[in-house]
């Protein structure tokens, strides 16, 4: 008698409503192995987990069409972000300060020799912030994403050049780059092994691509209970396969890139996870104009810090540092 398989306890309000009937049997994205699944997400599709590669995949996955309507209004309904010519200007304006002080920008510029007049393409860009840091530091940038609603931000807001295309169909266009970043992307794509293989072919020799995922290493292997605890299969349901270090390293196995950079960081995003997402209320917006006002105070930015500073010894409490814990994955892989 076949034992059923464990479903996982709902944590993300943002549970996809999937047409089951429509489901497609897929083996492993990455190596092709196929494995039976081990558990099931909340949004009730099956996980399996592929020894040879070490990632955990969705294993039912939804049809194409369905996940493009989640990301034809990604930044409208699912995360809701008010893309207006005052955050345009707002980023413009931050870009220098924000890029000295993004860690993973400043380990691709040390990567790559510096930025300036380095050709990068950003791939699932979204708004476009990574991109505009790394303008601010002399790149030369373009990107792609699938939600039109932040190719057109990027584009009319921050004069950035955004193919609203795979990297695959986009490709040819571009042309050959000194770094693809692929930020929060990995996870999403139905075929992600054809997006890596179009970023290898167009690195130039010695060029970087940048990953940033969640950390599925933090789901065990197929030995492991860990997996029914890792929260990464409860939140952010539209992700559909999870990267372990071993995975990565098996990448650059596969097409012969050396790693030169391969760390576990930073706590899963849960604040607010289990309400669903609206745009910022009148109380919220309230407060960002007090922010903004008081940031053209002299010295108020300074004072603030100060007594944020003098609270938490008193309090005990501690800013948290995005660089501890082990929920996301961040590599660095040159192509020799």
């Amino acid at each position: 008698m076949t034992m059923p398989l464990p479903v996982l306890k709902c944590l993300d309000a943002r549970i996809p409503k999937w047409n089951f009937d429509a489901l497609n049997e897929r083996v492993c994205p990455f190596c092709g192995n196929g494995n039976a699944p081990m558990l099931v997400r909340p949004d009730q599709l099956p996980v399996a987990f592929c020894d040879t590669c070490g990632c955990w995949y969705v294993a039912n996955v939804p049809h194409e069409s369905e996940l493009s309507r989640i990301y034809d209004s990604y930044f409208s309904t699912h995360r809701p972000t008010t893309l207006s010519a005052h955050l345009g200007i707002s980023m413009i304006k931050n870009a220098l300060e924000a890029s000295q002080s993004d860690w993973q920008l400043q380990i691709l510029s040390r990567a790559l020799g510096g930025l300036n007049n380095k050709y990068i393409v950003d791939v699932g860009c979204g708004v476009g912030r990574f991109l505009v840091m790394a303008k601010a530091q002399g790149a030369d940038v373009v990107g792609c994403d699938l939600s039109p609603e932040a190719c057109e931000f990027a584009q009319n807001h921050l004069g950035i050049v955004v193919h609203c295309k795979t990297l695959q169909e986009c490709a040819p266009s571009v042309g050959r780059v000194d770094a693809v970043i692929m930020r929060d992307l990995i996870e999403h794509p139905l075929e992600p092994m054809a997006t890596v293989e179009a970023a290898y072919e167009m690195l130039k020799p010695g060029g970087c691509l940048l990953i940033h995922t969640p950390n599925g290493g933090g789901g065990g292997d197929r030995s492991c209970d860990s997996a029914l605890e890792w929260v990464g299969f409860r939140v952010d349901l539209e992700h559909l396969q999870y990267l372990s270090p071993q995975t990565i390293n098996w990448l650059s196995q596969k097409h012969n890139m050396r790693i030169e950079r391969l760390e576990a960081f930073g706590f899963p995003g849960l604040k607010g996870i289990e309400k669903l997402p609206s745009f910022a209320n009148k109380s919220s917006k309230a407060v960002h104009l007090i922010k903004q006002v008081a940031g053209k105070i002299p010295g108020m930015r300074e004072t603030a810090k100060i007594l944020r500073t003098i609270k938490n010894e008193i309090t005990g409490d501690k800013p948290r540092d995005s660089r501890l814990g082990s929920s996301h994955l961040f590599a660095i892989l040159r192509r020799t």
